[in-house]
């Protein structure tokens, strides 16, 4: 069942990588206009931002009337917005797309708290205010790390959430904290969807990644290195377009009924694969017991302050709340829980929108962008940094 046609639509986190694919396929997929809440000086402010970052993620202009850049701030109260304005959104919202919010892997959990969870809180009292607006929710696979640190094998989509004490990460842990507080919403009767992903990768179309990201910083790492480590990580991509409209469409079909949605690749690669696929470029890369690896890692941040990956180093150094495995061991196999995507498999049945695999040629696709955009030195350069 299709719900009716949205005539306005609040998207959080629009300037954001996820946030930009989503503004655009809401823009091609709805005729709503899409109040999209951004931090900045004035109007005119925040519209330039949204169309920076559509022109640096999808490499399109920003040019649709319906776009109505609303100033404001998810970690304030009532969003940073003038009552009036709260107000008129509560009463006029058909929907609410919450993608926005801190990132940062380094941050403890206050730090994060007002954006992340205060944020998160502004939305449901907006949506709960007059007369329960759908929120749809971009939440992480990440929050289910506790699960593989407390032993536990397996999750499903149904699997209530657990273990936010072992999670180890501010952010992980907000996000944790945000999720549960729309279960509990979803509980009290707003109309709420949970979809939790992966590592959200370029878009298929253009290939251009969010290089801020520890992915982007681990694959130039190991061609700057030509290391990689003997771990069993899977690469569960998921590229921004596909997720954007698999969310999208989820949003207008499923029943907004507190469920959880598992946007995740059928066929993820493996850490070795990518390996190969950077020996394909030319780039001499050798694995390196995860011990050992570590020990390089270290040496190299601590001489190479300005690289990408530096900022990363602590998640591989310090250990997870009451465990002997670093943070980043939570997610590799088999720590990190096993979990289903079945509800998310049935609600996109006859959409047409598929999560592809993740294979040789949707690797060199990436590989080959991160190096026209100069992020990834070519082949040649390898071990030049190290």
């Amino acid at each position: 069942p299709c719900r009716a046609e949205p005539a306005e639509i609040l998207l959080t986190g629009a300037t954001g990588f996820c946030g930009s694919h989503l503004l655009h396929t809401l823009l091609t997929t709805t005729r709503a206009r899409i109040h999209c809440l951004v931090r900045a000086r004035d109007e005119e402010g925040a519209l330039e931002r949204l169309r920076a970052s559509q022109q640096r993620y999808l490499l399109r202009d920003l040019a649709d009337p319906r776009v109505v850049p609303l100033v404001g701030d998810l970690a304030l109260p009532r969003l940073g917005l003038a009552d009036h304005r709260f107000t008129w959104l509560a009463e006029h919202l058909d929907a609410v797309y919450h993608l926005g919010g801190r990132v940062n892997f380094l941050y403890p959990y206050h730090q994060l708290r007002a954006a992340n969870v205060g944020g998160t809180r502004e939305i449901v009292r907006l949506a709960g205010h007059t007369r329960g607006v759908p929120v749809h929710y971009l939440s992480t696979l990440a929050v289910l790390a506790g699960f593989g640190a407390a032993g536990v094998r397996e999750v499903t989509e149904r699997t209530p959430l657990a273990y936010p004490d072992r999670l180890g990460v501010g952010y992980v842990e907000s996000k944790w904290v945000a999720e549960q507080l729309l279960h509990n919403a979803a509980a009290a009767g707003l109309p709420v969807t949970v979809l939790r992903t992966n590592d959200v990768t370029g878009g298929l179309e253009t290939g251009v990644m969010n290089t801020g990201t520890e992915l982007c910083a681990l694959i130039r790492y190991f061609a700057d290195s030509g290391t990689f480590p003997a771990v069993q990580l899977p690469l569960d991509f998921v590229p921004a377009d596909r997720l954007a409209r698999a969310m999208a469409y989820i949003a207008a079909h499923a029943p907004a009924d507190g469920e959880v949605y598992h946007l995740t690749s059928p066929e993820p690669a493996d850490l070795a694969d990518l390996a190969d696929r950077l020996r394909a470029r030319g780039h001499r890369i050798d694995q390196l017991p995860y011990s050992e690896w570590v020990q390089r890692l270290v040496r190299f941040a601590a001489g190479h302050p300005t690289h990408p990956v530096t900022p990363f180093v602590p998640l591989f150094v310090d250990r997870a709340p009451g465990s002997e495995l670093s943070i980043s061991e939570l997610y590799f196999r088999p720590t990190f829980p096993r979990f289903d995507r079945a509800k998310a498999e049935a609600a996109l049945e006859g959409s047409g929108i598929e999560l592809p695999a993740v294979d040789a040629g949707l690797l060199d696709h990436y590989l080959g962008r991160l190096e026209a955009d100069g992020f990834l030195g070519a082949a040649g350069r390898a071990g030049a940094a190290g």
